[in-house]
């Protein structure tokens, strides 16, 4: 089934999980955590199917990753391991995520 997501949807948060791939986390000298690096990206940093991406001028290091993203239809919370964790999810769908890691890696903070 598709489904086409209005214009004007926004979505509360944008929740990511961070050094889930070894390989990758090996690129960037990073090691894979033993917990979910759970970290936020700004709603405002979406950007629709079709729409340009702005790719800041003050950057010369811009990387694009294929993601997953899950799009959650219904707030979940303590569910059990034998909960339906599907009745939460709206659906699938391909992520392209696009960072700029000369200003990541100037900032102290990871995001």
């Amino acid at each position: 089934m598709r489904i086409e997501i209005e214009k004007d949807y926004s979505p509360s948060k944008i929740v990511c999980v961070g050094r889930n791939y070894a390989d990758h986390a090996a690129e960037l000298g990073n090691e894979v955590p033993k917990a979910p690096l759970l970290f936020l990206k700004a709603p405002s940093s979406l950007v629709r199917n079709g729409e340009p991406i702005v790719i800041p001028p003050q950057s010369e290091r811009v990387e694009h990753e294929a993601e997953l993203a899950i799009v959650i239809k219904e707030r979940a919370r303590d569910l059990s391991d034998d909960e339906d964790v599907f009745k939460y999810i709206l659906g699938f769908t391909c992520l392209n995520d696009v960072t700029a890691r000369d200003i990541q890696r100037a900032d102290v903070q990871f995001t």
